[in-house]
Order: C-alpha cells, then sequence, then structure tokens
C-alpha cells in the first residue's frame, strides 16, 4: 500500500486545500508523525493509502493553515529553526534582499562556515526585513493545536556539511534543548536543513534525535533508516505536485 511523505515550505493555501480534496478523492488517510513513524518503523499496520505532510522553518503564514486543518481533520508536523524564530527572518532572504536572486544564494551556501558567517551577519547588520517567521507567540499557540505537532530543523538552519564538527553538534542540540524547554515535550525528530547531509551528518543527528527527514524525492518503505527518511517536495504548483507524487518529474527532469 502506497503511503506519501509530502513536504511543503512556503504554501499557498488554495493549493495545500486542493491538494487534501485531491488525496480525500482518492481515499487517502491522513498520518500523524507518530503513526507515520510508527509504519515505517514496522510497529503499525495500515491498510489504505496514507499521507503524512509536513513543513519546513516555520514561516509565519503558517498559521493560515490552522483552518484548513480543522476543515479536513489534517494532521502537521512543522519542523522549525530556532534562531529565525527569535530574529523573525532567514538568513537566505538577506542576500535575496541584495543580490534579488537564487543564484547568489545558492553560492553563498558552498562558503566555508567562517567566509558564511562573516557575509550573513554583515548582511543582517544593513539590511532591515519584514518578518517572515513566526513568533514565539505563534509557536506557542500553533504548538498547543491537536493538529500540529513541532519538531526541529537545527538551530540556524546552517549548510550541515559546511560545519566544523562543535559547531554540528551545537546546532543539533541547541535546537532540540531550547524546544523542549519552550514546548515542554519531547524533540525526538529532525529536518535536514537545506536537505545537506552526508554520512557525517547522520551520524550527529542520531546522537540526538530517533528519526530524521531529508529531501530525498522518493517514497518511504517500512523499516528504512529511521535517520534519512525520504519526502517529496511540494509547491504552489498544483499539477506539479502531482506529476511529483506520480514520479513523472522524474523522467520530466531527464529530458
Amino acid at each position: 500500500m502506497r503511503i506519501l511523505s509530502l513536504y511543503y515550505h512556503h504554501h499557498s493555501p488554495e493549493v495545500f486545500e486542493k491538494m487534501i480534496k485531491w488525496a480525500i478523492k482518492r481515499r487517502y488517510t491522513f498520518l500523524s508523525r507518530q503513526d507515520f513513524l510508527a509504519w515505517f518503523s514496522g510497529n503499525l499496520e495500515i491498510k489504505s493509502k496514507a499521507i503524512y505532510f509536513s513543513f519546513d522553518d516555520g514561516w509565519k503564514d503558517n498559521m493560515l493553515l490552522i483552518p484548513i486543518l480543522e476543515k479536513y481533520n489534517v494532521p502537521i508536523t512543522i519542523f522549525v529553526p530556532v534562531l529565525p524564530l527569535i530574529e523573525g527572518n532567514y538568513w537566505w532572504e538577506y542576500v535575496l534582499k541584495k543580490h534579488k536572486s537564487y543564484y547568489y544564494v545558492n553560492k553563498i551556501k558552498d562558503y566555508d562556515y567562517k567566509d558564511f558567517v562573516v557575509e550573513i551577519n554583515h548582511l543582517k547588520k544593513n539590511i532591515i526585513l519584514e518578518r517572515s517567521a513566526m513568533t514565539f507567540d505563534e509557536l506557542n499557540t500553533i504548538s498547543h493545536h491537536p493538529l500540529v505537532d513541532i519538531q526541529s530543523h537545527s538551530y540556524s538552519h546552517p549548510i550541515l556539511t559546511k560545519l566544523p564538527q562543535d559547531i554540528l553538534s551545537r546546532e543539533l542540540k541547541q535546537s532540540k534543548s531550547y524546544l523542549e524547554k519552550f514546548l515542554d515535550k519531547e524533540i525526538n525528530t529532525f529536518s535536514y536543513p537545506n536537505g545537506s547531509l552526508s554520512e557525517r551528518e547522520i551520524s550527529a543527528v542520531g546522537e540526538d534525535y530517533k528519526f530524521a527527514f531529508t529531501t530525498e524525492q522518493a517514497y518511504p518503505k517500512v523499516g528504512g533508516n529511521p535517520l534519512t527518511i525520504p519526502r517529496i517536495a511540494q509547491t504552489n504548483d498544483y499539477w506539479s505536485n502531482l506529476a511529483k507524487i506520480a514520479g513523472t518529474w522524474i523522467w520530466l527532469r531527464k529530458k
């Protein structure tokens, strides 16, 4: 039976609702993180087609999801990085504000850690942005909703593969401890920022978390590696989303 793991960043509420309607029409059920992970670990049998939804980053507009979740009784997980919620914005927004192009965002992702920190701190001192991340009051509100689960997306949303070992460990531990203290709940699941990982990052994540989600565009399978669970990326393009779910995006990318 096909189980889908789908994830979003920014979203259009209308497109997200359209995807939910698509799933209902095709008799998919909706899984919480706990049920999805129980199935993935081989501890829960699911006899129907099902979908697990997650959202990365904790954008302010995630608050608009609540009426849709309630309308269709759909559970989700939001993976949040701590520092953007404290400061109000994500590091790549400063890059985009200055350069107006994702080319430079991708270029900076490849910087050495020290050069990355220097560049981003310089941009933060010279650029003022309107807040785009949730506030902690909003995080507290949404985290108490029975259909919303909050888990970790690192502390500052860095490129993990570029971090020195001590900084990598600190990013993972600080996020977990901060969220556990603020939310008064166990944080045992992680989402890799930018999908950047190697065996080193997987091993480091395993020291603090039981489960972790990647950006690998694939269907999850029972008994897979709990620290490299795949997810299919979703966008604000409804037809592109369906192509990804069907697997035809792989063929299209090869053309």
